[in-house]
């Protein structure tokens, strides 16, 4: 099928250079069993699935949700981090492994965050060969979310310690409280972290809302001051301006021609009308810039 007749939310993409192919993760939609699914392409616009890669089972507390599911290759096999939720237990992510692409993919870690806290999109980063989960601590709990990092055991199965705080999303200086919070006091969305970098520049993809409006989910970007990593907690914060509106949970990926792409999906407040836009970026000036239009789209402030 067309990349445009496929209706997902939180795009993830693997380009697997052995197999020539690429791997796109997604939540299981209606006609599989609930859980984690994915596409499979060798041109990023034609796609062969869903296919089942992780089916919840009575052996594990999460029952709902199955929220954005990223794959990392570390260490000789594969790791997915998604978010559960189940009866009487409040939403967390967990890490999940495989020795393949196309699963099965089997429980392999403990939860990410502490018990109680709410909490999702974690997401994996190595600093100078330590592990950690970056998560989102949700704005349910705590009104104004926190981008928070914990480390992790050297297999992925344990946390380490308590987690700390990166930035609150109000620090930004870009997110808002939108209109559909409905209640006394101002809110600020935290979403989906993802660390990449390009020619040795370190920066940090994350979404919220940016307008008060409900249809402007946007991308921001965080980058580490000179000298800092992401785990330093000192920050410039930007705003993305990207080709689609309300769009968000943004991740980068190389493609097979050695291009750096940006995906995520588009129509967030229209639930069965998102998908995913796949655009090609760079950096221009020390910032991420879209690079695939006339006129090249950079990160504003």
């Amino acid at each position: 099928m067309n990349l445009n007749e496929i209706n997902i939310r939180d795009p993830f993409i693997v380009a697997d250079e052995r197999t020539n192919t690429y791997y796109m993760y997604a939540s299981s939609p209606e006609c599989l069993t609930k859980g984690f699914c994915v596409y499979t392409s060798d041109n990023l616009t034609d796609w062969i699935g869903p296919i089942s890669v992780f089916e919840s089972n009575d052996d594990f507390w999460g029952t709902q949700d199955f929220w954005a599911p990223e794959v990392h290759y570390y260490k000789g096999m594969y790791y997915l981090f998604g978010s559960f939720s189940g009866n009487g237990k409040t939403r967390n992510s967990q890490i999940l492994v495989s020795d393949s692409l196309m699963g099965p993919f089997k429980v392999h870690s403990k939860p990410i965050a502490p018990d109680g806290w709410f909490a999702l999109d974690a997401t994996l980063y190595i600093n100078d060969g330590t592990p950690y989960a970056i998560f989102s601590h949700e704005w349910v709990q705590v009104k104004d979310g926190e981008m928070c990092c914990i480390q992790l055991s050297d297999d992925l199965k344990t946390p380490v310690g308590e987690p700390e705080i990166l930035f609150s999303a109000s620090r930004s200086g870009w997110s808002v409280s939108p209109d559909w919070n409905i209640s006394a006091s101002s809110i600020y969305v935290v979403d989906a972290p993802f660390v990449y970098n390009i020619d040795g520049k370190e920066f940090m993809l994350w979404s919220s809302w940016s307008d008060k409006k409900n249809d402007s989910y946007s991308v921001g970007v965080v980058y580490p001051v000179e000298g800092k990593s992401i785990l330093d907690g000192e920050y410039r914060h930007e705003l993305l301006n990207l080709p689609d509106a309300d769009c968000g949970h943004a991740m980068i990926f190389k493609d097979f021609e050695g291009n750096y792409r940006i995906c995520y999906h588009d129509h967030n407040s229209e639930g069965g009308k998102e998908r995913a836009k796949i655009h090609h970026i760079n950096l221009k000036d020390g910032k991420v810039t879209v690079t695939d239009r006339k006129i090249e789209i950079s990160a504003v402030y």
